[in-house]
């Protein structure tokens, strides 16, 4: 049973699939969550030094190369298995104002069950998505399902994802499936390579070829540091798989977790 698990597992994280065009920023989430009162500040930065694409910045066709993203996150461990947080995206493309975005809050990440209680650990993801008037037109819901496993010093995580739009004109579109997944290398408490498959295969009863689709690849790691190693910076570099997406997008994720 277990081997059989991590076969599909596997099958799943190399599959093909794709990226939405405006999705700024990259991760893997992972099972385990904050302790309970433990918060995590946490900065992201997403840079895109070369893309063919543009998209729209409040009305305006921009390009995407040159365009910078940053967020501003808190999270606040609830208890030892449920965490909530708040997200502040800003956005800055070549030649343009630096300008906040969009509002995201996670409404619950829950483990399911201690680790290793199931072959493979589960764990919840909830958020709500509120652009900034003018950016977008849709409040959107997203929905994850977190599955990881450790094989000794090997971890593999899949996050098969839903998402929804819950207003605005284009909330007739049905429900858009995603797949992202990580291959993480832990041996080390300090320094630890990935590999990670950032995806949207699009709507579920109408998915694109995968040659229209967006697929990226990231090779990228996680630095721990600190004297208890409450600093985590995870960076990358992602490559588009297929024409269209961006080129090459450059990611950095700097947490401090604290009570």
């Amino acid at each position: 049973m277990k081997n059989t698990l991590i076969i599909i597992m596997v099958g799943l994280l190399f599959s093909g699939s794709s990226l939405v065009l405006h999705a700024q920023f990259y991760q893997v989430y992972g099972y385990l969550t904050p302790d309970a009162n433990e918060k995590e500040l946490v900065y992201w930065t997403t840079y895109i030094p070369s893309s063919d694409h543009s998209y729209s910045f409040f009305g305006d066709t921009v390009g995407r190369q040159g365009m910078f993203a940053h967020s501003l996150e808190l999270e606040y461990g609830i208890t030892n298995n449920l965490t909530v947080a708040i997200y502040f995206d800003f956005e800055q493309p070549k030649g343009e104002n630096f300008k906040w975005v969009r509002t995201k809050a996670v409404m619950l990440y829950y483990q399911l069950f201690q680790k290793n209680f199931l072959p493979v650990d589960l764990a919840l993801y909830a958020e709500y998505k509120l652009p900034r008037k003018g950016y977008k037109h849709s409040e959107e819901i997203e929905f994850k399902l977190i599955m990881e496993k450790d094989i000794k010093f090997h971890r593999i995580i899949l996050n098969p994802t839903f998402e929804k739009k819950i207003s605005g004109e284009d909330v007739t579109e049905g429900v858009e499936f995603i797949l992202n997944g990580a291959y993480i290398y832990n041996k080390s408490d300090v320094f630890q390579p990935r590999l990670e498959y950032y995806s949207k295969m699009g709507e579920l009863y109408d998915m694109p070829a995968y040659g229209e689709q967006k697929n990226y690849i990231f090779p990228s790691f996680d630095l721990f540091f600190g004297k208890y190693g409450q600093f985590r910076w995870h960076a990358g570099v992602g490559f588009g798989l297929t024409n269209p997406a961006d080129n090459i997008i450059v990611k950095s994720i700097l947490s401090w977790g604290f009570f």
